[in-house]
């Protein structure tokens, strides 16, 4: 979720001074010939032959002051690195570069809350963000040739086009390959990037030391517009070192919006003012850069990503960045890439080995299969993705447990529910012109073949405001209560169908009538059956929280509760023989009184955007309750009781290491199974119930939903990869895996019917047998 918070502040925080030598600006620029001395005039120009043969790496950090979606202040790290191999050959009075893409380094951190770091050089490093992996790796070593003129400035651009190919089957959820398709791999900007920005310290004359110059340079900055460079340069000095002779330019500069620049109809004007100071210096024996660094600082305003429309209000941004580039041969890079090619290739060996002799350990021996439990609802019988499932092979083949059959099936991460022979779920279709439109899906499919007994489309636009680049759901879980079918899309619309036909026996339109809350995303709260009634999170309007309609006709039996109802779905508990209802909102987790929806007890829980997804688990042995978020959060433990007639609730521990974004959890005995990650790295861990400390910890394995049956996890990363790991606190034991058996972002959690598993992503549906037979042990 919200990965677009990233993906605009990504692309914009290289948007201030990106003409002064940003990311890969600063090839190299070259000086003629040696002087005889300081006093003689030089004059800058740049020669093919001293800028081939080169390794130019580029670091630029960044830091940001603005306000969050939430109003509150929002502190934005940033580090980019990027490291270029580079050749070039002269062309008429210019020449063409060629540069390809050898080293990639992302980071991005949200007020300590939220990290996210990868390095192409250093790809093992536990703490390696997926998204940038993701966007980085394929398009390492591919390259971009520019050609410039006698002046310096690029005039054609040749390869971006298929790199930003590439980037683009990653979608808009991976906000760095979008950061990169609209900022730096833009046709535009790379001319300006790799062309006239290399040049814009350079005087157009002959100069000597203590003469000055300046320059004037126009750009456009996405988000912003256009902009103008002013700059003010001096041939500073001539230093001698080591039988070496370095030319220093020092510079500063501003910026400023161009006056002549009026926004859009409709859109609010944006504004841009800052200053930069720096300094060059160029080796003119090599005649090429030695390193070139600056500082800049601007004050921006520009819309606003987290709300949209002509009333939005503008965001504010202060940002300070400090940019440095240096150049060396190319032969010293390609011996340094050459020893972590090495590495990585032994890294890679040590850990396949190190699965392949967990896999081959012993086992406990198989326990005897039972009779299949229906899947239901979200999170299974008792809504806490624990099945009573037996039976389970407790070793899979080397190829992993074999696959039943596999159907492609649209968008959508809603959960598979299994009722004896028929699957149900969600998927959307939306419009390819106008991704606003389209239509929702409520499909019944054969369970043992996967084939489509009935379905039921309705439409379902978009309004204003949403935010769907992860995927246009839906993302709520439809529930079975006797022969109805009851479910929930992104827009609220809420149907009660016959689970035999699929016609409609009942519907709501939770937005148009409740003012249901969309939360950006699209409603995403699964509905819950209690007590003959249909309960749902809605809005935090007054009286609007929960609203319970009558299962059979619709008819409103009760609404109440006023709190910011959150991502999370509900969830039924039983405190000392008082019942409640436990929702998880967007600032604090509450019981809630199931007949009327007044809130009972409260713990706060609040997170950057009020985004509390995971469902709490409860276990009324020790009556604790498990709730856990990341963005800025963590976990908590709460002791939920009873003192004389009421219920009261306290913070019984809390550990901000263990955060849950989106996934499910689970409870075996004292302790706590799930992954933690947002949009940095992952693992997979235990936290013991009782006092919140950790067992054991397993990188390597990225966001992932688990499942818990016959003493084992049964997880599902994000990539599609599938792990089998003994439920043992003690030490991670891998009894099986298999990779690849989703490829499209798999979030939605598994179903297990008896011994088959049922999972998708956002293009399939995959039944796979779990059982002893066929290989599995």
């Amino acid at each position: 979720m919200h990965a677009v918070e990233f993906s605009t502040s990504h692309r914009f925080i290289r948007a201030p001074f990106p003409r002064l030598c940003t990311l890969a600006c600063a090839i190299a620029l070259t000086l003629p010939a040696v002087r005889a001395a300081a006093a003689d005039p030089v004059r800058l120009k740049p020669d093919a032959k001293a800028l081939s043969d080169l390794y130019v790496e580029h670091e630029l950090d960044v830091k940001q002051a603005t306000t969050g979606p939430d109003g509150k202040p929002m502190n934005v790290d940033a580090r980019s690195v990027y490291g270029l191999l580079q050749k070039a050959k002269p062309e008429g009075d210019g020449m063409v570069l060629e540069v390809t893409l050898d080293r990639m380094l992302g980071y991005m951190s949200f007020s300590e809350s939220m990290k996210s770091l990868y390095d192409s050089d250093d790809p093992d490093y536990e703490e390696a963000s997926p998204m940038h992996k993701d966007a980085f790796n394929p398009i390492l070593n591919k390259s971009l040739t520019i050609t410039l003129d006698g002046a310096g400035k690029a005039t054609g651009v040749a390869g971006g086009d298929p790199i930003r190919a590439i980037l683009k089957e990653l979608g808009e959820s991976n906000f760095v390959g979008s950061s990169l398709i609209n900022g730096d791999l833009a046709d535009a900007r790379i001319k300006s990037l790799f062309g006239e920005s290399q040049f814009v310290v350079l005087p157009e004359r002959e100069v000597k030391v203590g003469d000055t110059w300046k320059k004037t340079q126009h750009a456009e900055l996405e988000n912003i517009g256009k902009v103008i460079y002013q700059y003010d340069c001096k041939l500073e000095k001539i230093e001698k070192a080591d039988g070496r002779e370095t030319a220093i330019i020092t510079f500063k500069g501003t910026v400023a919006k161009d006056p002549a620049d009026k926004p859009a109809k409709d859109q609010k004007p944006t504004r841009m003012d800052g200053t930069l100071m720096g300094e060059a210096r160029y080796d003119l024996a090599a005649n090429r850069i030695a390193d070139i660094r600056y500082t800049s600082d601007a004050k921006i305003e520009m819309p606003s990503w987290f709300q949209r429309g002509p009333d939005a209000p503008m965001m504010k941004i202060d940002t300070k960045a400090t940019y440095t580039g240096t150049t060396r041969p190319a032969a010293e890079r390609k011996k340094q890439k050459a020893e972590i090619t090495e590495r990585i290739a032994a890294a890679k060996a040590k850990k396949e080995a190190e699965e392949a002799a967990a896999m081959a350990g012993p086992v406990d021996p198989p326990t005897p299969a039972n009779d299949p439990e229906p899947w239901l609802q979200w999170g299974g019988p008792d809504r806490n993705f624990k099945s009573s499932a037996t039976g389970l092979a407790n070793r899979w083949p080397k190829e992993g447990p074999p696959k039943l059959w596999e159907r492609p099936l649209g968008d959508g991460f809603s959960c598979i529910l299994c009722d004896g022979d028929t699957l149900y779920t969600m998927y959307s279709i939306r419009d390819k012109a106008d991704a606003n439109k389209g239509e929702e899906v409520v499909v019944a499919l054969d369970a043992k073949t996967g084939k489509t007994k009935w379905e039921h489309k309705y439409d379902a636009p978009w309004p204003e405001g949403l935010q769907m680049e992860f995927g246009p759901g839906p993302h709520s879980t439809p529930l079975i209560v006797g022969d109805k079918l009851y479910t929930i899309g992104c827009t609220a619309m809420l149907h009660c169908l016959d689970k035999k036909s699929g016609k409609v026996v009942w519907s709501e339109d939770l937005l148009a009538k409740y003012k249901a809350d969309l939360h950006m995303r699209g409603y995403g709260a699964s509905p819950m059956e209690y007590k003959g009634n249909i309960l749902v999170t809605v809005s935090k309007e007054k009286g609007h929280a929960i609203i319970a309609f009558d299962k059979d006709t619709g008819a409103v039996a009760w609404k109440g509760g006023e709190f910011d109802p959150g991502y999370a779905s509900l969830l039924a508990i039983t405190v000392e023989g008082i019942e409640q209802l436990v929702a998880f909102g967007g600032k604090a987790v509450l019981g809630v009184d199931p007949t009327d929806g007044h809130t009972t007890w409260s713990i706060d829980h609040p997170t950057q955007w009020g985004a509390n997804i995971t469902t709490p688990l409860w276990s009324a042995s020790d009556k604790t309750l498990f709730i856990s978020s990341a963005y800025g959060m963590g976990s908590r433990g709460v002791q939920v009781s009873k003192a004389g007639s009421q219920i009261v609730a306290k913070e019984a521990w809390f550990n901000p290491r263990m955060k849950i974004q989106h996934a499910t959890a689970v409870r075996e005995g004292d302790w706590i199974y799930g992954s933690s990650g947002d949009f940095g790295p992952a693992f997979l861990g235990c936290v013991n119930a009782k006092t919140g400390e950790f067992g054991w910890r397993q990188r390597g394995i990225a966001k992932a939903t688990v499942l818990l049956a016959d003493g084992k996890l049964i997880v599902l990363d994000e990539d599609g990869a599938l792990y089998l790991v003994k439920a043992d606190a003690e030490k991670y034991r891998l009894l099986g895996k298999m990779t690849g058996v989703c490829k499209k972002t798999a979030w939605t959690a598994p179903t297990l019917y008896g011994r088959t598993l049922y999972l998708r992503d956002r293009e399939k549906i995959v039944a796979l047998d779990l059982g002893t037979g066929q290989g599995g042990v």
